[in-house]
């Protein structure tokens, strides 16, 4: 429609265009709030290890406060160090050998063994 169209058509005929244009853009808008929600329902959710690559460890734990996070292990910060003294003679020496393999189970009683630096 044009203005001379609009401009030809009486008062009664203008309410009924205005009524049913004010319904077509109630019906637009409850269109345009559907697909709103919708759309959030198809966002991606946060990665977590069930939907990534993403080990467990890093997921969000929502029962861990702040502070949690930020707490330090191990002894307090200047504390003294303690080491037990090294004994320049001491009063008796054992001899352990290995009796087997650790990760195989292999006999080791018999194989000679050797004294190796590690440091």
């Amino acid at each position: 429609m044009n203005r001379d169209e609009i401009s030809g058509l009486s008062k009664d005929e203008l309410l009924d265009l205005i009524l049913a244009l004010y319904a077509q853009i109630e019906a637009l808008r409850a269109d345009n709030e559907a697909l709103k929600l919708k759309l959030e329902k198809l966002q991606k959710p946060p990665t977590n290890s069930g939907n990534s690559s993403q080990p467990p460890s890093r997921d969000y734990k929502a029962n861990l406060s702040k502070k949690g996070w930020k707490k330090r292990h191990g002894p307090p910060k200047g504390h003294q160090k303690y080491e037990r003294a090294w004994v320049a003679e001491p009063d008796h020496v054992v001899e352990v050998k290995a009796q087997k393999c650790a990760h195989c189970q292999t006999d080791l009683s018999a194989a000679e063994e050797l004294l190796v630096n590690v440091n």
